[in-house]
């Protein structure tokens, strides 16, 4: 009897679980569906802006007939214009502000609303007399606008109503579940309180009959004791078992230590374990009085070799070139890697600066082999700074520190070098600290400035394009290269903020010189990292619109290293901006990577031929070849070519025996400020290039 009613206890409540359960989600349901009844502002906002701009269409329409053709007063005029602005902000917002994004969404053609607006001030507001089939246009334009506002209001409202309603049946469907489940869960509940009641006392019947059991059980238990000879056997066995587990777990802890220590691809000493040794060795040379060499290495264009040949080749380079650095050490040097492409080693011990110097340059030497990976022969090179205890530093952070700034003065001296650190170089680590602050600064205020240097059409000597250029000046006035603060802005992170503005600017100069009915087109320069966002023609796209700037009228210039990295989602990126009508360019070309193959794979319409080869041009033959090759290379594949740094006449000569499309540079013009550069344009007549008597005096090229 007892079991049977447990088991009707048990089926309650089984059947009580999901009824909660099911109570609790319609109950979660109806508070979402009623938490979406309260006022919404923004439908209530876009009400009253549509209203807004009906009721100002309304009244401009009115103001029109009122002073077209002919006025009824003398404010007549006076009234349009002023209904005619407020509904020109008006049209604006809605392509601009928040709520008109919202109403394009809902299906308002603001394009269309915004191309009428243009075509009545393009007629009313011209010093040339208004036709009556001008003004009976204007009349036309407006009744189309109140006729489509008033047609979209009519089925916004009509949607806005059927979704109330459709939200009203959904609530009172979800609180007839709730109220039905949750008087069916509290039937259940109370079912169970009374048996739980009723059954109370069998239970603590049952509770003294299982103790009685347990006693004879423990009773029965103390007469097997024999059987414990047995279990004592079976627990030697686990005894067993743990000592293996210990031993498997000391190995463990041994491997932990190992991949705690040691670096688990190039297994050479971690920075945890070079940190240790390092302190260790300062110790000893502080006891004994002697010297200690810190070397800091990082390779050369890793990244690039990283991002071209994939993660796999890159983690291959580096192991050979943890094997090939352990080949120059003492055994009691110690190499470490320091993550990514970053290796530190410790001579404890040095005799002196040659010993450094020899050990840097063998190192050196056996980076700079080649490597044989992926089927590719690799070359890569390092740069190393170097520091010495005690006399530039007594702790391993300080001349941790300044072995990394002596390092990046080696790069900046040309790379596959070493260099020795100097207070020069700390006065100049603190100056690009400096530098970097005032940086983030200038990004944040958009404290920049652009100038425009012209580009020459060969045949015409006409300025049919102009390159944008950025320019900085911090705080203290000084100028600031490009090629100071660009790598750094890369660095930093901050490249896109500034490419974005860079974009941006240039267009809006490019338009109001459309508008001036300058007919040139501008030339910007965009990051790699620009790409790597994967919104670019977004960017682009959105620029030219809110600019006004035809597509056609503005060129886009990346580097060769974009190209060389198979990535579908850049390809993807180009097309869409080719399509668009921009003309794309490859800036520097020939700066260092020899396949060719992109150009038949990138939709790709110029190559600018880097200005270091055109500045020794009429006298290094190297440089004459190889710039014969491209303008023949560009030929063939129908590409238009720029020579970049044109600075005297023999250079324009060389170039315009192989017909070269256009040149760019300092024998025609400096890159100018905005004003200048207008003056320029308005009062400049074209640069007569001629081609020399004699092509065979440039035979050269």
């Amino acid at each position: 009897m007892i079991r049977r009613k447990s088991k009707i206890q048990l089926s309650i409540t089984a059947l009580l679980l999901p009824v909660i359960v099911l109570s609790m989600v319609s109950s979660f349901f109806l508070f979402k569906e009623v938490s979406t009844l309260k006022s919404d502002k923004s439908k209530v906002d876009q009400i009253l802006f549509m209203r807004q701009y009906e009721y100002e269409l309304l009244r401009t329409n009115n103001a029109f007939s009122e002073a077209y053709p002919i006025p009824q007063t003398i404010n007549s005029r006076a009234d349009f214009d002023k209904w005619f602005n407020v509904l020109w902000s008006r049209v604006q917002s809605i392509h601009l502000g928040k709520i008109g994004k919202i109403i394009i969404k809902e299906g308002f053609n603001a394009v269309d609303a915004k191309k009428s607006i243009e075509t009545i001030d393009s007629i009313l507001y011209t010093k040339e007399a208004k036709t009556p089939q001008q003004l009976m246009r204007v009349r036309n334009q407006f009744n189309q606008l109140t006729s489509a506002s008033h047609a979209f209001q009519q089925v916004r409202d009509a949607l806005y109503q059927e979704t109330q309603l459709n939200k009203q049946n959904t609530i009172y469907n979800y609180y007839r579940n709730s109220f039905f489940l949750s008087s069916l869960a509290l039937i259940l509940g109370l079912t169970v309180l009374f048996f739980l009641y009723r059954n109370n006392n069998k239970l603590l019947n049952m509770q003294a009959k299982l103790e009685e059991r347990v006693s004879k059980r423990t009773q029965a238990l103390r007469e097997k004791n024999q059987l414990l000879n047995k279990e004592i056997q079976e627990r030697y066995i686990v005894e067993q078992a743990l000592v293996k587990s210990q031993q498997e777990t000391e190995l463990a802890k041994e491997q932990a230590i190992q991949q705690l220590n040691y670096d688990p691809l190039t297994q050479l000493a971690s920075r945890i374990l070079f940190s240790d040794r390092f302190n260790q060795s300062l110790i000893r040379a502080r006891r004994e009085r002697t010297k200690v060499a810190l070397l800091f290495l990082d390779l050369d264009r890793f990244k690039y070799i990283n991002d071209t040949l994939g993660h796999s080749t890159g983690d291959s380079l580096l192991k050979n070139c943890a094997i090939r650095i352990n080949r120059c050490l003492r055994a009691g040097d110690t190499a470490a890697r320091f993550g990514g492409d970053e290796f530190a080693v410790i001579l404890p011990e040095i005799s002196g600066i040659n010993h450094i110097e020899q050990v840097s340059q063998r190192i050196l030497h056996e980076l700079s082999l080649p490597m044989e990976l992926s089927g590719q022969q690799i070359n890569i090179s390092a740069s190393i700074g170097i520091s010495i205890f005690p006399e530039d530093g007594n702790d391993d952070e300080t001349l941790t520190r300044k072995a990394d700034i002596a390092m990046y003065k080696a790069k900046e001296q040309g790379k596959n070098r070493f260099q020795f650190f100097t207070e020069q170089m700390e006065t100049e680590s603190n100056r690009r600290r400096h530098l970097e602050n005032a940086l983030q600064l200038a990004v944040k205020d958009q404290d920049f400035n652009l100038v425009y240097q012209p580009i020459i059409e060969s045949n015409t000597g006409k300025i049919i394009a102009v390159e944008a250029l950025i320019r900085w000046q911090d705080q203290q006035g000084e100028q600031i290269p490009p090629s100071l603060f660009i790598p750094l802005a890369e660095e930093q992170g901050l490249i896109i903020k500034i490419g974005d503005w860079v974009l941006k600017t240039a267009c809006q100069q490019a338009s109001q010189w459309q508008q001036m009915g300058l007919d040139i087109v501008m030339s910007i320069n965009l990051s790699y990292k620009q790409f790597q966002r994967n919104d670019i023609f977004n960017t682009i796209y959105t620029t030219l619109a809110d600019t006004g700037l035809e597509p056609q009228r503005l060129s886009i210039e990346i580097t060769e290293s974009l190209l060389m990295v198979d990535d579908i989602k850049i390809k993807q990126q180009l097309e869409l901006i080719k399509n668009l009508g921009v003309c794309l360019s490859i800036d520097d070309f020939g700066t260092g990577y020899s396949s060719l193959s992109y150009l038949n794979r990138f939709p790709i319409h110029t190559l600018k031929i880097d200005k270091s080869f055109i500045q020794d041009l009429a006298i290094n033959s190297e440089n004459s070849d190889l710039v014969k090759g491209i303008l023949s290379l560009a030929e063939s594949l129908n590409l238009k070519v720029i020579a970049e740094g044109v600075e005297n006449q023999r250079q324009a000569d060389c170039l315009l025996a192989n017909n070269c499309q256009y040149f760019q540079g300092f024998l025609y013009s400096k890159p100018l400020e905005a004003k200048a550069f207008e003056q320029f344009m308005l009062s400049e007549s074209p640069f007569f290039l001629n081609a020399p008597a004699s092509v065979e005096n440039h035979s050269s090229l």
